[in-house]
């Protein structure tokens, strides 16, 4: 099937808002709807005497844009609606995040303890792969999503890299986690999708081995 792009930009009218809480060197990332407007955030910005650059487009997986600008900046200022992108960056950079809506021009910071929760339980379902011999690797046929971590190749890494583990493979089109309860044989659930599900269920990342 034939795939089709659409562009749908989105205007963000005029830009004012309150800035006395951010610090003097931000780096801005948004989603692909706002990214030509991003100009109208930055000149504000320099105008209160802020430093910012645009770092570029963000998706929830993918921080990269944010990533390679960490260095020179002392937060990120994400253009949006919604947590689940600025956590990414949050999660990928090390950096503190601030969110301004498009609409209302309201700012505020993400939440650490937020940020912090994923952390933690990031370094549980490690220990837990480690004490287990029973890992299901979970996969996915969606077009984008089967190489988002590497793909089969890094999974097959790391069953070298661990033979006193047995791995099974679960394939699907579209994971519906109440499924993996079915397989209670399964001691840790190891995922090559999209890194953020393991927000929702009790999931390791490959890329985080």
């Amino acid at each position: 099937m034939k795939t089709i792009f659409i562009e749908a930009k989105s205007s963000i009218g005029k830009v004012e808002f309150d800035v006395s809480g951010l610090p003097k060197r931000l780096g801005i990332v948004t989603t692909i709807q706002h990214l030509a407007e991003m100009k109208k955030v930055v000149d504000y910005l320099w105008k209160k005497e802020i430093k910012a650059v645009v770092a570029g487009q963000v998706l929830g997986c993918d921080a990269g844009a944010a990533v390679r600008h960490k260095g020179d900046v002392d937060a990120f200022l994400y253009v949006g609606t919604g947590e689940f992108h600025p956590i990414g960056v949050a999660l990928q950079t090390g950096k503190p995040v601030f969110v301004l809506h498009p609409e209302t021009m309201q700012i505020r910071k993400l939440d650490d303890g937020e940020i912090e929760r994923i952390r933690k339980k990031k370094k549980g379902m490690l220990a837990k792969f480690h004490s287990s011999s029973c890992i299901g690797v979970l996969m996915t046929t969606k077009a984008g999503q089967s190489v988002v971590q590497g793909g089969l190749k890094k999974v097959q890494e790391l069953e070298k890299k661990h033979p006193d583990k047995k791995f099974y493979y679960f394939l699907c089109d579209t994971l519906n986690f109440s499924e993996l309860e079915n397989f209670s044989f399964i001691e840790c659930w190891l995922n090559t999708m999209c890194p953020r599900v393991i927000e929702d269920i009790n999931v390791l990342n490959v890329e985080d081995l």
